[in-house]
């Protein structure tokens, strides 16, 4: 019934088919963005990012109550228990049905609100509906809760690139019906029903599918045991100050930006928040797809072999996220100038706090998916409300003295005082119980590796005085960057251990796509 390959098989399975899913949603989403762009003011950009934040805030719903589920799949998948399964799952489909409702409800309840969170409301588009718009959004959000609750079941059992396959399609079927009704009526309102009616169609598709893949599981009738409900609602009270501090961090900059800036910064903005969306997603789903094969090691693997594992992986997630932020921030502004124009680019500045953002919250990936396999979220459950609190005040301050650069500026100081040493802390304590100053010294060096060849290169280019006109010249400037930084990490750390293992699972991951391209011949 469930995936019974190894560890290591599921994590590059799911790491090569979602990242390979990801490239090419990210394609689709830069060619929509162009078009629409091209079409549409940034004005209707800043609508589509307040009232994602908008109904991000109201996912509060769910309390963090997800995590507190799929963490208690991990255990019964490993043992088979086909019918324990079943009844997280029956639990699962009754707590999204009221959340979807209560949502539904609370979302309603904000419509006489709407126009007192946009600064100036002159400029919102004449041919928009606010109201209507909203509504829109906000249906979209709650169906996903309706359909949705079964792909978790696919994460849960290391089958998470079938999920990110279903995704795609999804994605592919959207953009395409999306481009055309913009091409040829040019009227925002309308393209966001075809995105939401697709969306529809293919979650109820995924749902039978998902249903069809495990049928011994949703054939259990059973409610998970009482004494089982209320282990979950414990730790769902840990969890929902995570889900406080994640949607605070998440879902406010835009509704910051729109109150105390204006709609059109939101709309630049949205641009960036486009790109480092997808690269952040895009590295997740390469390092953080591996959550539910850290919870199946933690049933299995000695104390040693499990810290050993953490290290390989970090080292793993340290080189990835020095490369791609060296690679982002030399062309980042150079990109979005060749893209859409110089009056969506950026002020340097708020590029820099924005690659610093982006760099805090990539490295911490690998921390990330083994506290939430080993639970520990339930020991830091007053850190994110901190964080939260932090962030909100701080942005707001900042942004009333700064301007736009303030609401980043916000979220990195933030996240420095709080979640980016907690993380660390709490692995290191419970469950490898050493000291983290290896962690923190490779992390150091990484670090200023990274700043050092960002600065070189800068000085560089300045010197050579090279305007990146095109895309041909920007693809130049970024195989440079990712040869030269890959060229100093290779230099330093080619003798250690983690190096040496990465080696050796790429040539193994090598000789397994040589071995299926013989056979298919």
């Amino acid at each position: 019934m469930f995936n019974s390959e190894s560890r290591t098989s599921n994590s590059i399975k799911n790491s090569v088919i979602g990242g390979a899913s990801m490239i090419v949603k990210i394609l689709l989403a830069f060619a929509y963005r162009t078009i629409f762009v091209h079409f549409l003011a940034a004005e209707y950009l800043g609508l589509n990012g307040l009232f994602t934040n908008i109904l991000t805030i109201l996912s509060l719903a769910d309390l963090g109550i997800t995590t507190s589920i799929v963490y208690r799949f991990y255990e019964p998948i490993s043992k088979n228990d086909v019918h324990y399964v079943g009844m997280l799952m029956n639990y699962f489909r009754r707590v999204y049905t009221i959340i979807a409702i209560v949502i539904s409800v609370i979302g309603l309840a904000l419509l006489p609100f709407l126009p007192y969170l946009i600064k100036d409301g002159d400029t919102v588009p004449p041919d928009i509906n606010l109201y209507l718009v909203y509504v829109l959004f906000l249906a979209s959000t709650v169906s996903s809760y309706v359909f949705s609750y079964k792909l978790t079941l696919l994460t849960a059992d290391q089958k998470n690139y079938i999920f990110s396959v279903i995704n795609l399609i999804i994605e592919i079927a959207k953009y395409i019906l999306q481009i055309i009704v913009l091409v040829l009526t040019h009227n925002y309102t309308i393209t966001l029903v075809a995105a939401i009616v697709i969306g529809l169609a293919f979650n109820f598709i995924a749902s039978v599918w998902t249903t069809k893949k495990y049928p011994e599981v949703f054939s259990v009738k059973e409610m998970l045991p009482k004494a089982d409900q209320k282990a979950i609602l414990k730790d769902t009270r840990a969890c929902l100050y995570h889900k406080i501090g994640f949607t605070v961090l998440s879902g406010t900059d835009n509704a910051v930006l729109t109150k105390m800036i204006s709609l059109e910064a939101t709309g630049v903005y949205s641009n960036y928040a486009l790109i480092l969306t997808y690269v952040q997603t895009f590295l997740t789903q390469i390092l953080g797809n591996f959550t539910a094969s850290v919870g199946n090691a933690i049933q299995q693997m000695k104390e040693d072999e499990y810290y050993k594992l953490f290290k390989k992986m970090t080292f793993s997630c340290l080189w990835i996220s020095s490369v791609v932020i060296v690679c982002l921030y030399v062309a980042l502004n150079d990109f979005i100038n060749v893209w859409l124009g110089e009056k969506y680019v950026l002020d340097e500045f708020t590029t820099v706090v924005l690659c610093i953002q982006l760099y805090i919250t990539i490295t911490r990936i690998t921390n990330g998916a083994f506290v939430n396999a080993a639970g520990l979220f339930v020991k830091d459950r007053v850190r994110p409300l901190i964080e939260a609190i932090l962030n909100l005040v701080i942005s707001i301050i900042l942004t009333k003295h700064f301007g736009i650069v303030g609401v980043f500026a916000g979220t990195v100081i933030s996240s420095m005082l709080t979640v980016f040493w907690r993380e660390t802390y709490l692995l290191y304590k419970f469950s490898f119980k050493k000291k983290s100053w290896g962690y923190w010294g490779m992390y150091l060096l990484f670090t200023v590796i990274s700043l050092g060849v960002i600065v070189g290169l800068i000085v560089l280019k300045n010197v050579i005085g090279i305007a990146m006109s095109n895309f041909l010249w920007i693809l130049l400037e970024c195989i440079v960057a990712f040869v030269v930084i890959n060229l100093i990490l290779i230099a330093i750390f080619h003798k250690r251990e983690e190096f040496q293992y990465l080696i050796s699972l790429m040539k193994g991951l090598l000789s397994k796509f040589k071995r299926s391209s013989a056979k298919a011949e």
